[in-house]
């Protein structure tokens, strides 16, 4: 029975994990739902340094500005310091 407990306990773990995980993926989208659909500031982020324009959240970071001529929120969405989708314009 000793395997069997060990198994079980593995298994709990393989759950907890993939929970932690699709939390963060459920955080992660809406934040980004809120910056690119919305044109708001992310919910789960904080602004480092204070109105620097840069929220970093876990894992994931926004740089956000307005555009100079239109006003228009512009973005740029960082997963683990690499850059995913950017609407900067030239």
């Amino acid at each position: 029975m000793k395997g069997l407990s060990i198994f079980f306990s593995r298994h709990k773990v393989l759950n907890v994990i993939v929970c932690i995980i699709a939390v963060w993926v459920i955080i992660a989208c809406y934040d980004m739902y809120r910056v690119d659909v919305k044109e708001d500031l992310p919910a789960c982020c904080f602004e480092v340094p204070k109105d620097s324009g840069h929220y970093v959240g876990a894992g994931y970071s926004f740089d956000i500005y307005d555009h100079p001529i239109t006003g228009k929120q512009e973005f740029a969405l960082y997963v683990f310091g690499n850059l995913v989708k950017s609407t900067f314009t030239d």
